[in-house]
C-alpha cells in the first residue's frame, strides 16, 4: 500500500520512525529548547545501549541534535529537536489524528 503525502520531510524519513521509542524521545523534546541527555534517558525507560543506538539513529536521521558543552569538570551534553524532527513529528501527529488548524 503506497501512501501519498504533501508533508514532504517525512517522506523521506524511514518508516520505522514511528516506534513507540522514538516517538517517545521525539516528543518529549517539544517546548524545550535543550534537554540533558540524561534526562532524555529517564523519559524513553531505556537501558544506555538502547537509547545510544536510538540517539544515534536519531541524529543520522537529522531529527535531534547533540550539543556539547563545557560545564565545570566535565562535559554537559544537551538534545535539541532540529526543524527536520518537529516537522516529522508534526507529521507523524497528523497521520494518526486529526489536529486543529494552526496557521
Amino acid at each position: 500500500m503506497q501512501e501519498t503525502s504533501e508533508l514532504g520531510p517525512l517522506d523521506s524519513v524511514p518508516r520505522d520512525i514511528v516506534s513507540g521509542q522514538s516517538l517517545v524521545a521525539l516528543l518529549a523534546l517539544v517546548g524545550t529548547k535543550k534537554m540533558d541527555v540524561g534526562a532524555l534517558r529517564a523519559k524513553t525507560k531505556l537501558a544506555p545501549a538502547a537509547f545510544g543506538s536510538l540517539l544515534g539513529w536519531l541524529q543520522r536521521e537529522y531529527l535531534v541534535d547533540v550539543v556539547s558543552t563545557c560545564a565545570g569538570r566535565g562535559i554537559e551534553e544537551k538534545v535539541a529537536l532540529t526543524e527536520k524532527g518537529e516537522a516529522v513529528l508534526l507529521g507523524l501527529l497528523e497521520r494518526t489524528c486529526e489536529l486543529p488548524e494552526l496557521r
